[in-house]
């Protein structure tokens, strides 16, 4: 059983709770009875208790701070089960897992948290099984109610404005109610009950992108599960100040048929079927989508632009793919080999019908190469083949007279479409074939941090989240340290305008002089917007 020996017992939870231990203290003597303070881990913070058998009792049972409770390292056990649930449980003799403890019966309940709806602990009554009674059950839960009691009360005035938004929405039965802001989340049973974690996700990034100044905006949403809903959200204000948002959401006509898809708002993308495998819900993502649904029935040479883990290569073979053959070639690896023996390879297989072949990181060929490389494209579409190229950086092959090859198509980064985290993260997963879920608050710490790999970096850490998690779904303890300190997620325009400082510097080699004139700004000014964006001395590089 794990013991965190540097427990802190004087956190802001238990003095909120302490009042309500101390009158446990008082009401319990001649009882046989302990009380005793968990946090949302299982781990003994506290304890009070007059008899010493019982005590001595508990010490060799390790019921003394720093033990931790749950059931994975105590078996079956009121604490346990109040931890796994979240509702009350009872627990007495034979009940228990660990033979230490069955001359003991215990009533725990959950402490949740109503300013946030987290969990954050467990008030636990332990006696032995000759002075157990029914009521131990219904006084932890009162003493549990009476410390969420209290932590409402300790709560800010933010806090408190919040939880009387949601219980002033959520007075009907059965209403879908959520009320939502940077630190918190609180949900209606139906809600809980309706919405997935990336429903919920979906919605919070809708909630998030609202403009300042809007009252209130209204779309609707199809939902993982098939159906259908309509969502309103209004923003809350304190002071002046967005707060967060209160989001009532309706089901729709339940006759109505709704396609389950990407799309936050109503809306389509035309005539052109999007291509399938290429997803996002972003608009951005629609764009790609419909550029590629148009180009893909012609033999045109294109070009994919985007920065490294895009998924250029990704989106290539999608359009590629209803040729007979598809063929990688990287220009990196003929650099060192010699440019000439690209153009011979790839001539060679453009001269056969229906091959598409693609060619990547071409930004590192020469000027005379890439010319070459334009006319073998030419040769290809009048060959019934085509040659898809890649690039990371179109100002190196458009600069000084270099030729683009092919028509361009630009996928824009994932920091400047993170809502399409909701769609790539279950098809990653998917891709390694697991379906395990994705809690909410990891789709929100990944909205929030800018991935400067892209989408290859999503892969690698849900790879790595994959191998650590021992749950039934991915949560924040399976997410590596770095990715919780995502800090504040940018609106779209932000992630532009963080874009075009990044693309200054590096046309500028770094120089922030140039870099300000490139942008028509004054230096303080680009300082100010780079400590603002987090952008420092390596920020060409982002």
């Amino acid at each position: 059983m794990p013991f965190h020996a540097g427990v802190e017992s004087d956190n802001r939870f238990t003095r909120t709770a302490r009042p309500v231990l101390d009158y446990l203290g008082d009401l319990l003597p001649g009882c046989g009875t302990a009380a005793v303070l968990l946090d949302a881990q299982g781990c003994i913070l506290a304890r009070v208790c007059d008899d010493d058998s019982l005590l001595r009792r508990m010490d060799s049972g390790k019921s003394v701070p720093g033990f931790v409770w749950r059931e994975e390292y105590a078996g079956c056990n009121a604490v346990g089960i109040a931890l796994e649930e979240r509702l009350p449980a009872w627990t007495s003799g034979q009940d228990h897992y660990m033979e230490v403890l069955r001359d003991l019966s215990c009533a725990a309940a959950p402490i949740i948290n109503p300013l946030s709806q987290r969990l954050e602990g467990v008030l636990d009554l332990t006696a032995n099984l000759t002075f157990a009674h029914p009521l131990m059950l219904p006084l932890a839960i009162q003493a549990a109610k009476s410390i969420e009691e209290r932590l409402v009360a300790a709560g800010s005035a933010t806090e408190q404005l919040l939880l009387r938004r949601f219980l002033s929405a959520s007075r009907r039965p059965g209403q879908m109610v959520l009320v939502l802001s940077e630190r918190s989340e609180l949900s209606t049973k139906a809600a809980a009950r309706r919405l997935s974690a990336s429903d919920r996700a979906v919605i919070a990034h809708a909630a998030s992108e609202q403009v300042d100044g809007t009252d209130s905006n209204t779309f609707d949403l199809a939902l993982t599960d098939g159906g259908a809903v309509s969502v309103r959200c209004e923003t809350i204000e304190a002071q002046g100040r967005r707060v967060g948002s209160a989001v009532t959401i309706t089901s729709r006509d339940a006759g109505r048929t709704t396609r389950r898809g990407p799309a936050v708002t109503s809306g389509s993308l035309g005539s052109i079927s999007p291509s399938p495998g290429f997803l996002g819900r972003s608009s951005a993502s629609q764009s790609v989508r419909h550029d590629a649904g148009e180009l893909a029935t012609a033999a045109f040479p294109i070009l994919i632009s985007g920065e490294s883990g895009v998924g250029k290569v990704h989106l290539a073979s999608i359009i590629g793919r209803s040729l007979r053959n598809v063929l990688l070639l990287d220009a990196r690896t003929y650099c060192e080999e010699g440019e000439r023996a690209l153009l011979r390879e790839l001539s060679a297989f453009v001269h056969k019908a229906h091959t598409c072949v693609i060619v990547r990181n071409i930004e590192v060929l020469s000027d005379h190469v890439l010319r070459e490389l334009g006319s073998v494209a030419r040769v290809a579409e009048e060959n019934g083949s085509r040659v898809i190229t890649t690039t990371t950086s179109t100002s190196d092959i458009t600069r000084d007279n270099r030729l683009p090859i092919g028509i361009g198509i630009h996928i824009p980064p994932l920091r400047e479409r993170p809502e399409d985290i909701w769609d790539l993260t279950p098809a990653l997963l998917a891709r390694k074939g697991s379906n395990i879920r994705t809690a909410a608050p990891v789709l929100e710490a990944f909205m929030r941090y800018p991935w400067p790999g892209n989408v290859s970096e999503l892969d690698t850490v849900l790879s790595a989240m994959l191998h650590r998690c021992r749950g039934s779904q991915l949560s924040l303890a399976d997410l590596p340290v770095q990715y919780h300190r995502g800090g504040r997620r940018l609106r779209r325009i932000e992630h532009v305008e963080r874009a075009a400082i990044v693309q200054a510097l590096a046309e500028a080699g770094g120089n922030r002089t140039k870099a300000a004139g490139i942008l028509e700004i004054g230096r303080a000014t680009l300082y100010r917007k780079m400590r603002v964006y987090g952008l420092g001395p390596d920020s060409v590089a982002i």
